[in-house]
């Protein structure tokens, strides 16, 4: 049993990466064999809504036999880096649905038809007679409190590849992990599956340029896993109550959209993809407290 931690503490990486696939693929997996009716057994529906404690289930494991006690406190520390700057709060809650509003303009203007705000994806998973200004702040708060995928990502994952690599190799680093983790999620059948009824390549180039977008906003905000939740929770919301549905025109130039700011992104900011604070990186987590950090980063 030593020997196992000894080697999981000699490679935190692939502890993390083994232990969010264990605790979250079984329950896709699930789900899809499900939806093909593969399985002799029925999965409970809500049973989905779990998938991304998963994510804290496992970085926090993982933190605990890498560092104890002191390394999960510095992992759930980061919720509480908020003095960010109004200006990356603007970033996170207006850019999603800027993008996305962007690209439906786009379409039209194309000779596309006129787009139904009416009628955004979402309509497809909730009740037609609630209202879309009921939808829309509901389904944010919903995403903020069940999608842990952050925490996984962006607050164990991340933060070690920074001490390793620049920005834009960390993100291209983590990219294909993400994106494969989502595999089971095109295997759906029925209506909750058509969300994913496109092209894998094209989700794929879509997490490249949300990796990269995600990675900016981390490190420009001192690794705050609030904004880097809150900004993954804004762009779903976007995407499922603004009517540039999966697989249709508006939402393959948003796809463009994204990979085109990422881009430019890169080319005006650097491979680092900018100055960035070192409070991005596993710091606290290796002497100084959190308190002592943020007081040299105000």
């Amino acid at each position: 049993m030593q020997n196992l931690r000894d080697m999981a503490r000699r490679r935190p990486l692939a502890l993390g990466y083994f232990l969010i696939f264990l605790f979250t693929w079984p329950i896709d997996l699930a789900m899809a064999a499900q939806s093909q009716g593969r399985l002799p057994f029925d999965v409970p529906e809500a049973l989905g809504l779990f998938v991304g404690y998963g994510f804290v289930l496992a970085a926090i494991i993982a933190a605990a036999i890498v560092g104890g006690l002191q390394e999960i406190g510095s992992l759930l520390r980061r919720y509480l880096i908020w003095r960010v700057g109004l200006a990356w709060y603007a970033i996170v809650l207006l850019l999603p649905p800027a993008v996305t509003l962007a690209a439906i303009g786009v379409d039209w203007l194309a000779g596309g038809m006129t787009p139904d705000f009416s009628q955004p994806f979402v309509r497809k998973l909730l009740p037609d007679e609630l209202s879309l200004w009921v939808i829309a702040p509901f389904w944010l708060v919903f995403e903020l409190l069940t999608n842990g995928e952050e925490i996984g990502w962006r607050g164990y994952i991340l933060p070690r590849l920074l001490d390793r690599h620049n920005a834009l190799v960390a993100s291209l680093i983590l990219w294909p992990v993400w994106a494969i983790w989502h595999v089971p999620k095109f295997l759906l059948a029925g209506t909750v599956g058509s969300a994913h009824a496109y092209p894998f390549w094209i989700f794929a180039l879509n997490i490249l340029a949300f990796t990269i977008l995600l990675t900016w906003v981390f490190v420009h905000t001192r690794g705050s896993l609030l904004l880097a939740t809150l900004f993954h929770a804004v762009s779903n919301t976007a995407v499922l109550c603004l009517p540039a549905v999966p697989g249709e025109r508006a939402f393959y130039i948003m796809v463009a959209l994204h990979c085109l700011i990422a881009l430019i992104i890169v080319l005006a900011a650097g491979p680092n993809l900018g100055e960035y604070s070192t409070y991005a990186k596993l710091a606290p987590s290796h002497g100084e407290s959190y308190h002592t950090d943020h007081a040299k980063e105000s």
